[in-house]
C-alpha cells in the first residue's frame, strides 16, 4: 500500500483523512466532528449514523490536537476545534489590546 504524506505546519501528517480534516477546519472554524462529517458528505441522517460519524472524526480530531495542530474546547459531549494559528492570533490581539 502506497501512502502519500504531506508536511503541514512542521508536523508530518501521514493520513489523507487527517489532511482533509485539517483543510476543513482551517476553512470553517470553529467546527465539530459532525460538521466535518457534513462537509465530507457522510450520512448523518439517523442518530446511529451521527454517533458513528462523531466517533470516527473525534478520533482524528484528538490526534490533531495531540500533535498541537488544533486547539479544542469541550461543549457537553462535543469537541469544538479551531487551528492553532488562530489561537496565536487571539493571543497577539490580546497583547496588543492590553488584556
Amino acid at each position: 500500500m502506497h501512502r502519500t504524506s504531506v508536511m503541514t505546519e512542521k508536523v508530518f501528517l501521514s493520513s489523507k483523512i487527517e489532511n482533509e480534516i485539517l483543510v476543513i477546519v482551517k476553512e470553517n472554524w470553529p467546527t465539530s466532528a459532525l460538521e466535518i462529517a457534513e462537509h465530507l458528505n457522510d450520512d448523518i441522517s439517523t442518530r446511529k449514523a451521527q454517533r458513528k460519524a462523531s466517533t470516527k472524526y473525534s478520533y482524528y480530531l484528538k490526534k490533531l490536537i495531540r500533535k498541537e495542530i488544533l486547539v479544542s474546547k469541550k461543549a457537553g459531549n462535543t469537541i469544538i476545534v479551531w487551528p492553532l494559528e488562530v489561537e496565536k492570533y487571539r493571543t497577539i490581539h490580546s497583547i496588543l489590546k492590553g488584556d
